[in-house]
């Protein structure tokens, strides 16, 4: 084979795995920030009015959020819920129902409505032992060219909070005795040339979600930031936003030692 035939291969290879990658990644945004189907009820149904889905041998789990929740990236399709579900029932000896209420997509806007709007959830949270959260990332960051700009990300913190803290207070109303767990938002930019102010507004977030929660004596932040500050392509899917399998298996891990 020719030198010039070599080089003629190289650069079509070249070509179709930058078309492959430059994919993934819009994939993976869109499926971050633009919503998808609306998550169907989990197989049972959801609680009707009277009926009881907990017991003495029961815990029962309700998974809000976006895609986070919803598992997106996680080749298994456990996400960190299933984890979170495996690791409490080996720890405790029950059976851990989930009911994964997820959207792709979903902003604090969106949660908030439902809480207020939605009788079935309303009723479904009721029920719950645990209440578990993933928001605030699509809040923050949209499929634009600002994507990654700290300084408009910036002015989106203050807003998309006060969302947040209705959400939390909304939650103790419907359910006081729940205990919710938070999923803080994690950088996934740690590979672009202002990975410092990106990490320096998802502290920003972290610091107001925890300010709010440790209003309520039942609710816990659970911290992922470090895990993927020390471990980003480790924990991260093929489409660079989302965690992969690992990922998902550490945070359910977090998850349900704070609990347990």
């Amino acid at each position: 084979m020719s030198a010039r035939t070599a080089w003629y291969i190289f650069s079509i290879i070249s070509v179709i795995l930058t078309a492959l990658l430059a994919a993934g990644f819009y994939l993976g945004l869109k499926d971050i920030y633009r919503p998808g189907p609306v998550a169907q009820p989990p197989e049972g149904g959801i609680p009707g009015v009277g009926e009881k889905i907990g017991g003495p041998n029961n815990i029962m789990i309700v998974a809000l959020g976006d895609s986070l929740t919803r598992g997106t990236g996680d080749d298994s399709g456990k996400g960190y819920i299933g984890n979170v579900q495996d690791e409490i029932k080996k720890a405790m000896n029950k059976n851990v129902l989930v009911f994964n209420q997820g959207i792709n997509g979903y902003r604090t806007m969106d949660l908030l409505e439902d809480l207020q709007k939605r009788s079935d959830i309303r009723r479904m949270l009721a029920q719950a032992d645990i209440i578990t959260i993933t928001i605030g990332g699509n809040d923050l960051f949209s499929l634009s060219h600002d994507e990654v700009n700290p300084a408009v990300v910036r002015k989106r913190v203050p807003a998309a909070l006060a969302r947040f803290k209705r959400i939390v207070d909304e939650l103790a109303v419907i359910n006081p005795r729940a205990t919710l767990l938070y999923m803080g938002l994690y950088n996934a930019f740690y590979d672009l040339p202002n990975a410092s102010e990106t990490s320096r507004v998802v502290q920003q977030w972290n610091e107001g979600a925890q300010s709010i929660l440790y209003q309520h004596p039942r609710d816990i932040f659970v911290a992922t930031d470090d895990l993927f500050r020390l471990n980003l392509r480790k924990y991260l899917s093929s489409d660079h936003f989302h965690p992969n399998r690992e990922g998902y298996k550490r945070i359910g891990l977090r998850m349900a030692q704070a609990v347990e």
